[in-house]
């Protein structure tokens, strides 16, 4: 799983202070405000505006397609010709069938912001990236093909021969769905072209690339990384990150925009809090809407520091049922990847001089 941008890269791209960067039920209700657009001209519309400046912070909200991060189970990147490609939808089903590209365009339903991150990313890292993606529900997909009683699993099969799956009913949801565009292009060959799979909340080895094939199976199918005893659920847990300042930065006297991303997975984020006195007291930052329940979300905290010396800025996030993101007191446990996602608190240590 290794990622291809490393933090400074992404900011000597997107310029100073830019963000270039399990199954459960969705918890998210109708109150919750969101700054998504209507309609899908409207959410497209977006990709034309480039970085936002919430409060003093220059963001990349959307990740462009050249930003994003990437991970691989290996270097392979197949060539696959769009007038030939076929998806086969097969299993426990009544009806196995199998579509074009042009006959997955037509179907088209949906229309969303999702953030997607690799399991392998370490607290603060880099792969983690947002984009709009145009597909068609999976629902839509299985429903056609009518399913057998007894299945467990939705089974994803890649071109080059990855594999990997989902449980069933997580793949009957309406906000899983099928990707063919990208911020209103095609798929890159990179990223999956022609056929991507999106599970929202879900660590991004479930998102299949290269999507040739779907199986209903009846058994728990492991897929590569978890036959290696990387989690199955993989559920991305509230986790939060600053982007601004870097490590090591000078921080002038006076007034000071800190800035960064926060993501709750499938709980969303409540709110974000930042500490300058090594988690002793914690202080609320603003919060930019997230662009769907599915994205992350823009925070920034306007710090005022009056004395000279070295701070350490921690930032934790907290979901939409409360939970608090995880602190590292076991620091060798919560801060390493495997088997199921870094956890922990992001913090950078600066200097504070006039």
């Amino acid at each position: 799983m290794k990622d291809s941008l490393s933090r400074r890269d992404f900011f000597r791209r997107a310029g100073v202070g830019a963000v270039g960067l399990g199954f459960g039920v969705s918890v998210f209700d109708g109150i919750y405000q969101y700054a998504e657009a209507v309609t899908e001209e409207e959410k497209h519309s977006l990709l034309m505006k480039g970085s936002v400046n919430f409060m003093g912070f220059m963001a990349k909200e959307i990740t462009p397609n050249d930003e994003f991060y990437i991970t691989t189970y290996s270097d392979t990147v197949p060539t696959i010709d769009p007038k030939k490609f076929t998806l086969r939808i097969e299993g426990l089903v009544e009806r196995p069938y199998t579509l074009n590209l042009q006959e997955l365009e037509e179907m088209k339903d949906k229309t969303e912001f999702v953030t997607l991150e690799c399991i392998g990313n370490p607290v603060g890292g880099d792969a983690i990236s947002n984009a709009l993606w145009d597909g068609v529900t999976l629902k839509k997909i299985i429903d056609r093909a009518v399913p057998k009683e007894g299945i467990v699993k939705t089974v994803f099969y890649a071109e080059e021969g990855y594999s990997d799956s989902i449980p069933y009913a997580l793949s009957l949801s309406d906000d899983v769905f099928l990707a063919y565009r990208m911020n209103g292009e095609p798929l890159p060959r990179k990223h999956g072209y022609p056929l991507r799979a999106i599970v929202p909340g879900i660590y991004g080895m479930k998102h299949v690339k290269w999507l040739s094939k779907i199986e209903l199976a009846n058994y728990d199918f492991k897929g590569y990384w978890e036959k290696k005893e990387w989690s199955d659920d993989a559920i991305i847990p509230n986790r939060s990150q600053i982007l601004m300042p870097m490590e090591g930065k000078m921080v002038p006297l006076g007034n000071y925009v800190i800035g960064g991303v926060a993501f709750g997975g499938r709980y969303g984020i409540s709110k974000v809090q930042i500490s300058i006195d090594n988690k002793r007291t914690w202080h609320d930052a603003a919060l930019k809407p997230p662009l769907s329940k599915w994205s992350w979300v823009i925070w920034t905290y306007d710090w005022k520091p009056s004395k000279e010396g070295e701070y350490t800025i921690t930032v934790r996030g907290i979901d939409r049922e409360g939970k608090v993101q995880e602190s590292p007191s076991l620091l060798g446990k919560l801060l390493r990847s495997f088997p199921d996602g870094a956890k922990g608190l992001h913090a950078v240590s600066v200097n504070v001089r006039k």
